[in-house]
Order: structure tokens, then C-alpha cells, then sequence
């Protein structure tokens, strides 16, 4: 940003101070000193605060300040008995008291990553309101157009507060980096934003809230960030910049508390989640946020009715609410099979919360189902682009290529995501698919072992591994070892009757194939979905029994 007070330009982008188009010399803290101040015009800055700003890693003595104030003001022209611009207030701190124009624009800075804030109380059970604000904030910046605003999942693994490390891994223009202290009865916060490319201080400041104040804080630190980033709004992102998810402070600390249970995503963090999702709504019925973190929670359970009552709660509170719209989708696309609303839903979500990597995330998966791979990989990519270091994220976009039938693009991705974590079994399975169908039936194998030793013998995990070796031998024409392991198979209840109807299709029984076929569309099974497109099922497509099956389905 351009600033212009009497006789002075500031350059923020390239740290310059200019008097008639010349420069006034400023060290680095002295500069950075002046650009605070600007940037809180009008505001009383005590010396701590500005402290906290400059220098906010390092104990420093309070005549730091005074000495580069003093020097500022040298420099500004500014003396003793007349301050046109610095103002001291006595016991207090310093004021900029200047009318400030704008002299130029620069270009918007459109990503951002919001870090986890660093929880400074140093006790663990008030780390949900250091996530909380934090994903807070994500949530409500994620809703503008014009910026690309890394997912929760990639800012809480990038284990760093660098800069410019952190905008070499996400790939974002701009960090925020915050810190909490809570005391009995306040919340004292601090931020600074700043441009990963250079390090330069784009904007900080402070703040002491009292807990029932919490929504304003967070209201304004969004408000402020679109401004200094230079984010061009509409009416409607404004206003939900400004909206608040309740006025109920015990609801919305409840919520906080069920987040933070929710996102260690194990079965008794999400059960606890739950209950305390449920203890919001007893405060506020209208708190659509607590409405979708349950939508999310039953999802996780594999709950498909709860949550669906859930998604739908959230819609009538707040219709425009993207996550909710998402789910929504995807609960549809998965088990109603109503495509077209699903894509709708889809669609709609994305308009809303561009950045929801999520919604792009089951977009893709949807697209890849329907045939549309272009769009499919777009969709993966862009989900992938918003969360970088999402093992899931990354995997989407080798199954869309997957099922657009690049089984070499979609080994050299899948084999990326395994190199990010080898004991990630969902990418083991579909790397093997892959491997069966570019006729690498030993890797193919192995990496399905890999699953079942990862699982450490669990019998539905095992059965389905044997399943999944069987469907290799099939795709590699080697009959007899497929059936041997149907014949094992077949009347486990853990083995899926969707799988089991392609293995035998693709050794040549079509009329058992059907049967089972038709079996998986009794039961509901979900996998249906993927019959459009599955390379499996590519034997029985040119059978007339196979288009009526689509057309019941849905996916004709």
C-alpha cells in the first residue's frame, strides 16, 4: 500500500519513505515503527503493544522505543514543542495523528494462510480457543471470492511460523501469525500479517477483549485482513464478514470446545464432539455452525440419516452456508442418487466458499463418477491446491485419473502420496488398482499385503484385501487364482457385493456378475455410484442388462 501524509510517501511494499520523490534514509525497525503507526492512525499505541509488534520474538528495553521514535521523528521533522505527525500521550503510549491519503494502489495479495495462533497461557485446556479463533477465521475469509485461503488441515501440519517457509510449502502470498494469552477475566491477542515473499510487516496489532467479546474480535481482525490484503468485496461477503454465528458466548465456547474434540478424528474424540455440539444447539436452536459440526461428526460415523437431518437444520438457519450445502451434496451423490441436485448442491457450495477445499474435493469425486474428467481433475486439483498437505487431497487427484483411465499419470500421483506417508492404507489401495490395470499385477499385490499388515489383521480389512487380490488376477487373466479366493470370499459378510459382481465379470461369469449386481442395488450399496465409469465393470458394458442397470441407478 501507497500512503500520503503533508510532504511524505510511504511505500509498504518496498519498505521506502520518499520526500518529493527522494528518499528519506530509515532503518529497518524504524520503518517498521512508522508503518504501524500509520496503519493504526488515530489509535493510542502503548509501548508494549508496539514492542509486541516490532520486536515480537525478542525481549527487548523500553528505551528501544523511545530512541526510534525519537529518530522517526527526525526524520518526519517533527520537534520537541510542535508534532505534526507523532503524537506522546502521556503514561499511554504514541498517536499518528495525521489525515493519511492514498497515493496508489498495488496489486491484491490473493492467498493467505491463517497459522495456528500460539496459545502463550501455556495451558493445554484453553487450546480450543487458540484453534477456535484461528479456524474461525478461516471460516469466515474462505467466503471471499477473491482469495485463495489455505484449508484448516495444511495450516495445523506446517509445523512452522516462517514466512517465507511457509509460503514455500502452501504456496500463499501472505501469513497471519497470531498469539492468545488469557488471563481470568481477558484475552489479549496480537497479529501481524506478512508478505511471504519479502517478510515485509503488512499489518499488526493488538487487542484486549474480554471473553464475551470474542465475536467482535474476530469480526474485526476479518475485516481488517480484507482490507490491508486489498480484497475487493461484494455486499454480500461484507455482510458475512460482519455476520456473527450467535450472540449465545456460552454456545459459542461450547462450540469452540466440541471443534477441538472433533478434529483429533478418533471415535471417542467425535463422540465427545458430539455431545457438546448438542449442548451448543440447548443454548442457541439457531446456531447453524453447531448444526454442521454435527453434519461433520455424523458424516465421520457413518451416519447418513443424522446426518442429513443435520445438513438440513444448518440450511434453514443459514442458506448460505457453503459447507453445509457441500455436505448436502455429497450425502445425496452417495446414498440418495440424485445426481443432478447433488450437482446443484455441488455447485452452489463452491459459490458460496470458494475455499472450502472440502466441497472441491467431493466435487471432483462426483465429476470423475459422471464421466467428466476434465472437470474432474480441475475440481481435484484446485481442492489440492487449497489444502497442499492433505493426504486425501492429493489422493483425488489420482483417482480422478484413475477413473479417466490414465493409469500411468495415476500411479506417478498415488505413488507422491505414499511417498508423503507410507502408512496411509486408502492410497495403498487405490495405487494397486491402478498398478492391476497397467498390468502390474505383482506391485499390484503387494500393495494390497501392504493394506492388510497396516491394519494389523483386522478380518473386514482382510477380507476385503483377498477380494481385492482376486479382482488383480481377474484383470491379469489369471482365472483359476481368482477363483480360488472367490470361492473364500463369497459368503464372508464383510466382502462387498460390488466388488465381488466385477471380479466375476472380469473372468467371464456375466450372469453372476448381474446377479450380485443386482444384489449391491437391494442392499443400496453406495458403490453403485462409481458404475458409470469404473474400469472394473468394463466387461459387462456391452451386455443390454447393463445400460438397465444404469438407468435405475440413476446414471443413464
Amino acid at each position: 500500500m501507497l500512503y500520503e501524509f503533508g510532504p511524505f510517501c510511504v511505500n509498504s511494499r518496498d519498505r521506502l519513505l520518499l520526500r518529493g520523490g527522494r528518499e528519506v534514509p530509515l532503518t529497518p525497525k524504524v520503518f517498521d515503527i512508522l508503518l504501524v503507526l500509520i496503519q493504526n492512525n488515530g489509535r493510542i499505541l502503548t509501548k508494549d503493544e508496539l514492542m509486541r509488534m516490532i520486536w515480537p520474538e525478542t525481549i527487548v528495553e523500553e528505551a528501544n522505543i523511545t530512541r526510534n521514535i525519537s529518530t522517526l521523528r527526525k526524520a518526519l521533522g517533527d520537534g520537541l514543542e510542535e508534532s505534526r505527525f507523532i503524537e506522546t500521550i502521556p503514561w499511554r503510549g504514541y498517536r499518528f495523528g495525521a489525515e493519511i491519503r492514498t497515493c496508489g494502489e498495488l496489486a491484491a495479495i490473493d492467498s493467505l494462510a491463517v497459522l495456528p495462533f500460539v496459545n502463550e497461557s501455556n495451558t493445554p485446556d484453553t487450546d480450543y480457543l487458540s484453534n477456535g479463533i484461528t479456524e474461525s477465521l478461516i471460516h469466515k475469509l474462505s467466503a471471499l471470492t477473491d482469495l485463495r485461503v489455505m484449508s484448516r488441515h495444511s495450516v495445523f501440519n506446517c509445523n512452522t511460523l516462517d514466512p517465507q517457509t511457509v509460503g514455500s510449502k502452501l504456496n500463499v502470498r501472505a501469513v497471519l501469525i497470531g498469539r492468545i494469552r488469557q488471563t481470568l477475566n481477558t484475552v489479549i491477542v496480537s497479529i501481524e500479517l506478512v508478505d511471504t515473499m519479502d517478510q515485509r510487516h503488512i499489518w499488526g496489532a493488538q487487542y484486549n477483549r474480554e471473553h464475551c467479546d470474542i465475536f467482535d474480535l474476530q469480526e474485526t481482525i476479518a475485516q481488517q485482513i480484507a482490507v490491508q490484503l486489498r480484497v475487493k468485496l461484494t455486499s454480500n461477503e461484507s455482510q458475512r464478514l460482519r455476520q456473527r454465528p450467535t450472540e449465545n458466548a456460552e454456545a459459542h465456547e461450547l462450540y469452540l470446545r466440541a471443534r477441538f474434540f472433533w478434529n483429533k478424528l478418533t471415535p471417542d474424540g467425535v463422540n465427545a464432539a458430539v455431545e457438546l455440539f448438542n449442548k451448543a444447539i440447548q443454548k442457541d436452536e439457531s446456531y447453524a455452525l453447531a448444526y454442521i459440526g454435527l453434519l461433520d461428526a455424523y458424516t465421520y460415523l457413518n451416519s447418513p440419516v443424522e446426518a442429513r437431518k443435520a445438513a438440513s437444520k444448518a440450511l434453514e438457519i443459514d442458506p448460505m452456508s457453503g459447507e453445509a450445502h457441500a455436505s448436502l451434496g455429497f450425502l445425496t451423490f452417495l446414498y440418495d442418487w440424485d445426481f443432478k441436485k447433488a450437482d446443484a448442491e455441488f455447485s452452489q457450495a463452491i459459490e458460496l466458499n470458494p475455499s472450502y477445499a472440502q466441497a472441491h474435493h467431493w466435487y471432483a469425486i462426483y465429476l470423475a463418477n459422471m464421466g467428466r474428467h476434465k472437470d474432474a481433475l480441475r475440481e481435484a486439483r484446485r481442492a489440492r491446491e487449497l489444502d497442499p498437505l492433505s493426504l486425501l487431497m492429493n489422493q483425488t487427484v489420482g483417482l480422478s485419473l484413475y477413473l479417466a483411465r490414465d493409469f500411468g499419470l495415476a500411479i506417478d500421483e498415488l505413488r507422491k502420496v505414499v511417498d508423503m506417508d507410507a502408512n496411509y492404507a486408502a492410497v495403498r489401495s487405490s495405487l494397486g488398482l491402478a498398478y492391476a490395470h497397467k498390468g502390474l499385477t505383482k506391485e499390484a499385490i503387494q500393495e494390497f499385503r501392504k493394506v492388510g499388515d497396516l491394519a494389523g489383521g483386522h478380518p473386514a480389512v482382510d477380507s476385503s484385501v483377498k477380494a481385492l487380490i482376486a479382482y488383480t488376477h481377474a484383470v491379469s487373466g489369471e482365472i483359476e487364482q481368482a477363483r480360488i479366493l472367490i470361492d473364500e470370499i463369497s459368503n464372508l459378510p464383510a466382502t462387498s457385493s460390488y466388488l465381488l459382481a466385477m471380479i466375476l465379470g472380469l473372468i467371464g461369469e456375466t450372469d453372476l456378475a448381474f446377479e450380485w449386481l443386482d444384489r449391491a442395488y437391494q442392499e443400496r450399496n453406495f458403490q453403485l455410484v462409481c458404475a458409470l465409469t469404473d474400469p472394473g465393470l468394463d466387461p459387462l458394458r456391452g451386455d443390454a442388462r447393463f445400460p438397465a442397470l444404469l438407468a435405475r441407478i440413476g446414471l443413464s
